[in-house]
């Protein structure tokens, strides 16, 4: 594989992995709110509600699907058990969006488990795409 094919399927996953924790937070700050909470407590036609009724709900939904469709090309291009772990990187940065956007606290036994997931990407990403 050339470094530009290389490069390009690097910002695919970048992508995918963007698009997902966008839709993550999109959807979090949506189903967080009073009305929607009160909502998911009626049952599971009122979810299928909120979801038709949400833009946040939606826009998450949508860019899921963005996510998926640049996932399937850095499928195209690489093996599995190498592509894969990079997904491990929405655990990293759903974490900082929950701390820094959303306020949550997360305590620091967390944190150590994001570094040892920072670790294992490192040590993945070093043996070589193929």
């Amino acid at each position: 594989m050339g470094s530009e094919q290389f490069l390009s399927t690097l910002l695919l996953i970048g992508l995918s992995i963007t698009t997902s924790v966008l839709g993550q937070t999109a959807i979090k700050v949506s189903v967080s709110q009073p009305h929607s909470q009160n909502m998911l407590t009626t049952g599971p036609l009122a979810v299928v509600q909120l979801i038709l009724q949400s833009p946040l709900v939606l826009v998450g939904l949508a860019l899921y699907g963005v996510g998926a469709l640049a996932w399937i090309v850095v499928l195209s291009r690489w093996d599995l058990s190498y592509a894969y772990p990079f997904l491990a990187l929405n655990f990293v940065l759903i974490a900082l969006v929950s701390r820094l956007v959303l306020g949550e606290s997360i305590p620091l036994i967390r944190w150590a488990g994001i570094a040892f997931i920072c670790a294992g990407i490192v040590l993945i990403s070093r043996s070589g795409a193929s």
